[in-house]
C-alpha cells in the first residue's frame, strides 16, 4: 500500500491500531499544532531541515522538538501520548541546496522558498516509502510560509493530499500550540530559520537599484579597500560602500582619491561615499568618470571625527540643515544614480526626525541613520528607538548604522524598527560571513591580500591588511599567537606560508 499524505481530521481518524504514522516535523511549534490529531496513534517525527543555518539554530530547534515529544510522552498534555519518538536523518545538506541554489531569494511565498519547501517534502515522503510507513503527513502548512496550495499540489504528485489542517497561528484544536510552547518554554520563531528565507535576505529597492539583500557594508575609512568589498560581496553583502572619498580631492584629480574607486566584478550593486560641502565641488565629483560605475552616489553628513568636522563636512552639515538641503538637491540634480545620504543622530530628537525629513524633501532615495551623536563618537550604544521613529516620519527607505555584530542581530533590529536594512561596519572586520556565507579566515585573508595587490600594489596591501588580521581567527585557540606571525610578514607569499602551516 503506498504511504498517503493526507492528515486532516478525517484522515488522523482512519490511522488506527499498529498503523504507523510518519511525521514529518518543521518545528516543536508546528509540532504542537498537530498534536490533538496524534492522540492514541503511533507516531514517529521526522525532523529534517537541512534549510537551517547555524548549526547551532539547527541544535536548538532538534532540542525543542525532543523536548515536546518528551512531555507528550510523559502525560503531560494527558493520556494517549506514549507512542510518539522522534527520528533525526542526516540533513543531506550540499544535495539539498544544490536543489535550491538556481532558484532567487525573494522572501516567503518565492520561488526559492517554495523549491525549499518541496525539496523537504519529497525527502520526507520517500523516506516514508523506504522504511515501511503506510501513512504519512507533513507540518509544512503550518510554518510561516503556510502555502496550503503548494502543499497540496506537491502531495498529489506523490500520491495524495499533504494539508495539514491545523494551523499555530489560529490555535485550532483542543490543545493550543502557543499554550504548550509558552507553557514550556519552547523555542517559537518567526521565520523559518534558513538563510533562504531571513527578512535580512530579501531583495529590496534603493530608486531603481535592487539590492539583493539587507545587510550592507557600511564605508570605513582605512578598512572598505578594494579587497576587502570584494570579500563581503562573496559573503552576501546586498551593497557595498567604498571608504569616505573626498569630493574636492577627486574634483581636483587626485590619482591617490581615485585608488579608492578601485572595484571588482563582483561588486555588483556597489555605492560611492563622497564628503564635502562645497557645492560645486560636488556637482563636479558626481560627474567625474570613475564615478559613473557605481550604482549609488552617498552623501557622508554623519562622520564626527574633529579632522572632517572643523572643515564643516560630515556631521557639521547637520548644524546647517539649509546648506545641507541645497547640497542634497544639487547632487540629486546632476548625478546619474539615486542619490543617499547618512547622517547621526543629533542633540535632539525633533532635530533628527527634522533633518530627515529634510533629506527626503532634498530627493534622497534613502537614508542610513546612525544611533549616537558626533559627541559620542563610537562610544556607548546606538539609539534604536529614534531611528523607528524616523522609519514612521519618512516614506523613503531608512537603512540603520551602529551596533550590528551579527545577522540575528541585524534580524532584531529589522523587526523593532522597521528599518529596510541593515548597516555593518565594525562588525564585518575579521567575520564577512556576517552578511550570510561563511568563509574559513585563512581563504578570506588570502583572497583579500590577492585581491587588493593587484589594485593597490603588494606592499600597500600588506600594511593596510594588518587591522584586518588581528579581527580574524578570534576566538580561536592560540589566537594570540596566530595574529603575532601573521602582522610579522612583509609579502603575499609570507602571508601564504604562515597560513598554511596553521
Amino acid at each position: 500500500m503506498r504511504p498517503k499524505t493526507n492528515f486532516n481530521d478525517e484522515f488522523a481518524k482512519s490511522v488506527v491500531g499498529d498503523s504507523r504514522l510518519l511525521l514529518h516535523v518543521c518545528c516543536a511549534p508546528c509540532l504542537a499544532t498537530a498534536l490533538e490529531k496524534l492522540r492514541g496513534k503511533e507516531v514517529v517525527c521526522l525532523f529534517f531541515n537541512p534549510n537551517i543555518r547555524p548549526r547551532k539554530e539547527f541544535e536548538k530547534r532538534k532540542q525543542a522538538v525532543l523536548k515536546l515529544v518528551e512531555l507528550a510522552n510523559a502525560g503531560e498534555f494527558g493520556e494517549g501520548f506514549e507512542r510518539i519518538s522522534v527520528v533525526v536523518p542526516e540533513q543531506e545538506e550540499s544535495q539539498f541546496f544544490d536543489a535550491v541554489k538556481g532558484m532567487e531569494r525573494l522572501g516567503e511565498h518565492s520561488e526559492r522558498c517554495s523549491c525549499c519547501m518541496r525539496a523537504r517534502l519529497l525527502f520526507a515522503f520517500d523516506y516514508a516509502k523506504k522504511n515501511g510507513f503506510l501513512h504519512f503527513a507533513t507540518t509544512l502548512t503550518s510554518s510561516p510560509h503556510k502555502s496550503a496550495e503548494a502543499i497540496n499540489a506537491w502531495g498529489k504528485e506523490i500520491g495524495g493530499d499533504a494539508y495539514l489542517t491545523s494551523d499555530f497561528k489560529k490555535q485550532n484544536g483542543a490543545l493550543f500550540a502557543r499554550e504548550i510552547c509558552d507553557k514550556h518554554n519552547i523555542f517559537r520563531q518567526n521565520y523559518c530559520g534558513c538563510d533562504l528565507d531571513r527578512k535580512a535576505f530579501d531583495p529590496f529597492f534603493i530608486g531603481d537599484v535592487l539590492i539583493p539583500s539587507r545587510l550592507l557594508l557600511a564605508p570605513m575609512a582605512g578598512y572598505t579597500d578594494v579587497g576587502f568589498r570584494h570579500i563581503a560581496k562573496l559573503c552576501g553583502a546586498g551593497l557595498t560602500y567604498t571608504e569616505m572619498v573626498s569630493a574636492k580631492a577627486l574634483a581636483m584629480g587626485s590619482e591617490k582619491t581615485k585608488l579608492l574607486l578601485e572595484t571588482t566584478y563582483i561588486e555588483v550593486p556597489k555605492a560611492v561615499q563622497l564628503f564635502g560641502s562645497d557645492v560645486e565641488s560636488f556637482c563636479n565629483a558626481a560627474l567625474h568618470p570613475d564615478i559613473q560605475k557605481f550604482d549609488i552616489l552617498d552623501i557622508n553628513m554623519g562622520c564626527p571625527m574633529p579632522k572632517i568636522v572643523k572643515n564643516g563636512d560630515g556631521s557639521a552639515l547637520m548644524d546647517r540643515p539649509d546648506e545641507a538641503e541645497k547640497l542634497i538637491r544639487a547632487v540629486v540634480a546632476c548625478a546619474k544614480m539615486p542619490v543617499t545620504v547618512k547622517f547621526r543622530k543629533a542633540n535632539s530628537t525633533e532635530q533628527t526626525i527634522e533633518f530627515a525629513k529634510m533629506c527626503e524633501r532634498a530627493g534622497a532615495s534613502a537614508i542610513t541613520v546612525h544611533g549616537r551623536t558626533r559627541e559620542q563618537l563610537y562610544g556607548g550604544k546606538s539609539d534604536r528607538k529614534i531611528v523607528g521613529q524616523i522609519v514612521c516620519a519618512v516614506d523613503i527607505p531608512v537603512i540603520y548604522s551602529g551596533d550590528i555584530l551579527s545577522a540575528e542581530e541585524a534580524e532584531q533590529v529589522m523587526a523593532e524598527t522597521g528599518v529596510a536594512a541593515v548597516m555593518i561596519g565594525r562588525g564585518a572586520v575579521g567575520n564577512p560571513g556576517i552578511f550570510g556565507k561563511p568563509i574559513l579566515p585563512k581563504d578570506a585573508i588570502l583572497l583579500q591580500a590577492r585581491t587588493s595587490a593587484k589594485f593597490l600594489g603588494e606592499k600597500q596591501t600588506m600594511l593596510d591588511l594588518k587591522k584586518h588580521l588581528v579581527a580574524y581567527f578570534k576566538g580561536e585557540r592560540n589566537a594570540t599567537e596566530i595574529r603575532k606571525k601573521l602582522i610579522e610578514v612583509d609579502s603575499i607569499s609570507e602571508l601564504e606560508n604562515v597560513l598554511f602551516d596553521l
